[in-house]
């Protein structure tokens, strides 16, 4: 019987390291090379005017699409788990409809505004506990109930990225949009609290003559999958265990 078991928990872990060679926008190498293919807004737009950046007048909301990664175990071209919905990080340059090469990094470089974005998400992100929007296709993780809620969710996005008074109506980034009460409000919450809340993963998109964006994923905590590393090493321990147990066994 304790063969068995052993024998069922390495067959648990190989597949869970099989399932982080599958080809989403999420797993390989970091930064990870690839195509990202911009469809529009996710839940709608509102209208803003803004300050900080080449464009005056903006359309604010989440948008979506598809990130395939340059190096992949399904192959070349877009499958069900490139899908992504991603925001704005970018107020300089335009979104482009075609497929683009990007470059897809884990995490946020400042570690002020990563707290920061991980409060927001946390508090106000829809459906966080689905997890992700691409496994197999589109999920209801972070698909707004309405265009206004999508963009003010953009609009604080933007406030923590590209200023630090945390107000829409001062500093080096202002909003004035119909959408900017409830950005505040969300700014608000996010800076009356502290702390990283655990389970968010932040990746970037980036493009040299095209708007980067800003996606995420959540696991809930304890809960995380492995890295490839430390999934390697787990399944030879378990080998090593299930050898020693099967060896003993024999030699009984």
């Amino acid at each position: 019987m304790r063969t068995r078991s052993i024998g069922l928990t390495l067959a648990f872990g190989l597949a869970l390291a099989a399932s982080t060679a599958s080809g989403n926008a999420f797993f390989g190498a970091n930064p990870q090379p690839g195509s990202m293919t911009f469809n529009g807004f996710s839940n709608g737009s509102v209208g803003a005017a803004i300050t900080g950046g080449s464009f005056p007048n903006v359309l604010a909301g989440q948008f979506q699409g598809f990130f395939d990664p340059a190096a992949e175990a399904d192959g070349a071209g877009y499958e069900a788990d490139d899908f992504l919905r991603f925001f704005c990080i970018d107020i300089n340059q335009y979104a482009d409809t075609s497929a683009n090469p990007y470059t897809r990094n884990i995490g946020v470089p400042d570690a002020t505004n990563a707290a920061q974005l991980a409060r927001l998400f946390d508090l106000y992100y829809p459906n966080k506990t689905t997890g992700t929007y691409y496994a197999g296709g589109a999920t209801n993780f972070g698909s707004f109930a309405d265009a206004a809620s999508s963009a003010a969710f953009q609009l604080a996005v933007w406030e923590i990225w590209f200023d630090n008074d945390m107000n829409l109506s001062s500093g080096s980034f202002t909003a004035n949009s119909t959408a900017a009460a409830q950005a505040q409000i969300e700014l608000n919450a996010v800076n009356s609290g502290s702390g990283t809340p655990p389970g968010w993963t932040f990746f970037t998109f980036t493009s040299p003559d095209r708007q980067d964006y800003l996606s995420a994923e959540y696991s809930v905590p304890l809960q995380n999958v492995p890295e490839p590393g430390t999934l390697i090493l787990l399944c030879s321990a378990v080998l090593a265990a299930w050898a020693t147990a099967l060896h003993r066994r024999q030699t009984a």
